[in-house]
């Protein structure tokens, strides 16, 4: 950070060499921009694909009103939620997508507006460097080379929540930090038992998440061949074989039905009969945990890949191909990554870093009265796996694994089978959007 001296004396040096400093105040992406001259008002349109996750007060509290802070010039539209075609049909403007990295096919490339923001960086002399290096490597196979599309500006947790009450109730020792794969499943025995009436459970998950963020780091589809790689990629059988075990512990006995992220988590949350639900998707509110007794505990590993985590499940901003004011999009949302405002919102406990600094990570929570006493370290892994790649058809691979792994969980598959029918379905849904596609001349 700047002495207050040196603040001042930069704009001078900068007025005096406007044509070499460019004359925009855009961030470099280390600290906040400086002080600029007067600026044309202008209105930049957000589109978010989901407003249960982000109403527009908790996104203008959390984005909008400390981008307009820095940048007055701007003021900030905020849409959630609508089908984003209909909105471009309608003739609606999107300066900025805000989405997570397993909806960008979708929304942005599908609908043609993605922007290689390249020139920006340049430009403004952004420094992709100081970004958690695997969330970049995401966002440049997302463009499928040197292009870039967007900035991550928040990642989801990777972590183990436990209901300590559960563990004290059945005299089993917390979870901790560093256990594997195998560690995880024997608690999860202990712990799934009958009691007065009550089937108590040792673990829940969203194991369509999982799938996506595996640790293997296995792309659902090839990108050569743009088929599923369920059936010819080995390490999905010890993916499979590893998960579908917690739900094969005897006690469980799901039902079809009850074999969904939503239930899982439900039952963690609201029932509260499981003892340890494995987070990957968001930071859980203080409403949801209640007057819980719980704690975290590090993600688990394979013990053949010691201290690796799953991959990144970032959230990234994006400026779209339609905007008129792409260097003002761009400015705004590299503030977001500012060590300024993502160590604020860390230490409120908002949400996770994308940046590379431990500092930054170690704050989390701090001005936050939910997380005291928390073993918050434990919400990012040390080191995240190698993004596996994202595409168009990930939805709709992880959509047939997610249905065959339930019926491995009913028995009523074996995993062999279960792998190769995914892929076949998977398969034959890809080759009928690419027909689709190609029909209506969108290929």
């Amino acid at each position: 950070m700047m002495s207050k001296q040196a603040f001042w004396i930069v704009p001078a040096i900068c007025m005096a060499l406007l044509s070499a400093c460019g004359g925009g105040g855009a961030t470099t992406g280390t600290d906040s921009p400086q002080p600029q001259a007067k600026r044309d008002p202008i209105e930049l349109v957000v589109y978010h694909p989901f407003p249960q996750d982000w109403s527009e007060e908790d996104f203008m509290k959390t984005f909008g009103d400390p981008m307009k802070q820095k940048y007055p010039h701007i003021t900030f539209k905020y849409i959630a939620g609508g089908k984003i075609q209909d909105l471009l049909t309608a003739g609606q403007k999107i300066d900025i997508l805000y989405t997570s990295i397993g909806t960008v096919a979708a929304q942005l490339i599908e609908n043609q507006l993605q922007y290689d923001i390249t020139p920006q960086i340049k430009k403004f002399n952004y420094d992709l460097s100081r970004l958690e290096p695997t969330m970049v490597d995401a966002a440049k196979k997302q463009a499928g080379g040197n292009a870039i599309y967007g900035i991550p500006v928040l990642v989801p947790p990777s972590t183990i929540y436990y209901n300590k009450d559960i563990f004290d109730k059945f005299g089993v020792a917390y979870p901790k930090d560093g256990m594997t794969w195998d560690d995880l499943y024997e608690l999860s025995k202990q712990l799934t038992r009958m009691d007065s009436g009550t089937q108590y459970y040792g673990f829940a998950s969203s194991y369509g998440h999982l799938a996506v963020m595996n640790q293997f780091s296995m792309p659902l589809i090839d990108p050569t061949t743009r088929k599923a790689t369920f059936d010819t990629n080995e390490k999905w059988k010890t993916f499979s074989d590893n998960l579908t075990r917690f739900y094969k512990i005897p006690g469980y006995n799901l039902q079809a039905n009850q074999m969904s992220e939503p239930n899982e988590r439900n039952r963690f949350f609201k029932d509260r009969n499981i003892g340890m639900f494995l987070a990957s998707t968001a930071l859980h509110s203080e409403k949801e945990l209640g007057d819980m007794n719980w704690d975290l505990a590090s993600f688990p590993f394979y013990k053949e890949m010691p201290g690796v985590g799953p991959q990144a499940y970032p959230t990234y901003f994006f400026v779209t191909s339609m905007s008129d004011y792409k260097d003002d999009a761009f400015e705004a949302i590299s503030y977001l990554t500012t060590d300024e405002y993502q160590m604020q919102k860390s230490k409120e406990g908002k949400f996770l870093t994308v940046l590379n600094k431990k500092e930054i990570r170690q704050a989390f929570g701090q001005d936050n009265p939910m997380y005291k006493g928390k073993n918050v370290k434990a919400l990012q892994p040390d080191k995240y796996a190698p993004s596996g790649g994202v595409d168009k058809y990930n939805a709709t691979a992880s959509g047939e694994l997610n249905t065959t792994l339930k019926n491995v969980n009913l028995g009523t598959k074996d995993i062999n089978t279960a792998l190769r029918e995914a892929a076949e379905k998977a398969n034959k849904k890809i080759e009928e959007a690419e027909a689709a596609a190609a029909a209506a001349g969108k290929k």
